[in-house]
């Protein structure tokens, strides 16, 4: 009994745990953010794996998201960023190594 008490546990906290990893507030959302000289339009798409960056003078750039303690984060050409869990900041450090956190607004 106490075997397949514990083997219960076990798939249920298996189970819960992709339902907690897709618990992102960025999923699905179209997202513009302009502070203080830095700026860009991003997408999140439906399962919050990939982000997709544009700008006025570049193309369009893909960047894999991975969860971490905060949010999720990415690598562009330019900079590194990361999603935070609250849905409305975002960090970039840019290559020089210098780091802001600006607020995005949800366009969709």
């Amino acid at each position: 009994m106490k075997k397949s008490l514990s083997l219960t546990a076990l798939c249920l906290g298996l189970m819960a745990a992709p339902a907690l990893a897709q618990d992102c507030p960025w999923a699905g959302g179209e997202y513009e953010f302009k502070e203080h000289g830095v700026y860009g339009d991003f997408t999140v798409n439906a399962d919050c794996t990939e982000l997709t960056w544009t700008r006025l003078s570049d193309s369009p750039e893909t960047s894999a998201l991975t969860r971490t303690k905060n949010g999720w984060e990415g690598e562009l050409s330019k900079a590194d960023f990361e999603l935070l869990d609250s849905g409305k900041f975002l960090r970039i450090t840019g290559t020089g190594g210098a780091m802001r956190q600006v607020s995005a607004k949800r366009k969709n």
